[in-house]
Formats: C-alpha cells, sequence, structure tokens
C-alpha cells in the first residue's frame, strides 16, 4: 500500500473535518455569547477562548494514526505524508477559526483566536504524544484553564495568560508559535512513533 493510501486509510478525516465544520457554524453563531463554566459561581468563558481549545484537539485527532503499527512497519516511511497532512489539517482548521471568531469585537478578535489556535494546538499535539490521543487533553485543558485563572487574577505572566492577551501582543504569539513548534517536534518524533507501535502491538496480543 502507498504511503498516501496507508497515511488516508488511517485517519479519521471526514467524520472530523465534518465536526469541526458543525463547531465553526454554531460558533459563528455564538460568537458574542460567553460560555458559561460551573454551577455553583458559573465562570463566563468567550468564544475566542472556547473555540480554538476544541478545534485544536479535533485537529490533533485527525492528525494521529489509528493504525501506528502497520505505519511503523510499512516499506516506504510516510513521515513527510503525514507532516504535509497535518498541515492541510491545520490550514482548514485556521480557515474555520478565523471565520467563526470574525463577528467578535474585543481585545480577542479573530487574530487573537488564531494565534491561541496554533498555540493550544501545540498543546495538543504535545499531550498526544506524550499521553496518548485518549488522554492527551489533559495538558492543554490543564495548562489552558491555568492560563484563563493567571489572566483572571491580573499575575502578568505571559507564559500562562498568552491566551487572554490582546490581539496584537508581540510575547503572546511568540509563545504561541513556540508551543505549536514544540508540539510539532513531539509529534513529528521517531520515539514517538515507535512508541505508539509497540504499544499497539502489546494491544493486539493481549
Amino acid at each position: 500500500m502507498s504511503g498516501p493510501r496507508l497515511l488516508l486509510k488511517s485517519r479519521r478525516t471526514a467524520p472530523l473535518l465534518l465536526a469541526l465544520a458543525a463547531i465553526s457554524v454554531v460558533s459563528r453563531e455564538l460568537s458574542g455569547q460567553p460560555l458559561f463554566i460551573g454551577a455553583s459561581q458559573p465562570i463566563p468563558l468567550p468564544w475566542p477562548a472556547v473555540l480554538p481549545a476544541i478545534t485544536a484537539y479535533l485537529t490533533a485527532t485527525a492528525a494521529w494514526s489509528t493504525q501506528p503499527l502497520l505505519e511503523h512497519l510499512a516499506e516506504r516511511r510516510i513521515d513527510l505524508y503525514d507532516l504535509l497532512y497535518l498541515t492541510a489539517v491545520v490550514s482548514i482548521g485556521t480557515v474555520l477559526v478565523a471565520w467563526s471568531a470574525q463577528p467578535i469585537i474585543g481585545d480577542i478578535t479573530e487574530l487573537g483566536a488564531i494565534r491561541n489556535y496554533l498555540g493550544l494546538l501545540g498543546y495538543s499535539l504535545l499531550g498526544a504524544a506524550a499521553f496518548g490521543l485518549a488522554m492527551g487533553w489533559m495538558i492543554p485543558t490543564t495548562l489552558f484553564t491555568t492560563g484563563l485563572v493567571a489572566a483572571g487574577t491580573g499575575s502578568g505572566l505571559a507564559a500562562l495568560d498568552w491566551p487572554a492577551r490582546h490581539d496584537t501582543e508581540p510575547t503572546s504569539w511568540a509563545i504561541s508559535i513556540t508551543l505549536l513548534a514544540i508540539g510539532l517536534v513531539a509529534f513529528a518524533s521517531p520515539t514517538r512513533r515507535r512508541f505508539h507501535a509497540l504499544r499497539a502491538a502489546r494491544a493486539e496480543q493481549d
């Protein structure tokens, strides 16, 4: 089986792209309303923060292989195809996030939503590489929530509260791009591929 055919066979492309499109449409309709988290004292989260977090994890899920062992044993490595595929999915995610956040006004508009999407994608890729896709949401969720809390307390720690900063704040963009680069390195790592292939092999033996 050729590299592109194997890659497309082992990815959840169609359902996740449909999910991304559906979330984008809903988010555009709700862009002016906050999402309230919590029961006793609900915390209002703006959609420019919520939408990129959901889209980033769906993007990481779309890029993750469902057949890591088969890819590891393939005659031709698909590393390059993998990165090209991820680039295509990220491009689609970026366009959808920008379109969904277009009606939003304030300190964080579509530009800030794109920044948050790219940084949170780095978190998502890193979390999936470290813990697997099923538990990969822990790192982005934990760090993202911590960042919003830090922004609410006015801590001024850019490394934490970068998602809540103004669209054009240079430090927040630098952190976002750095996180994305770290996530891409973790995603493309041969060690990560080998680890998940071996885990799949053990699962088949059980």
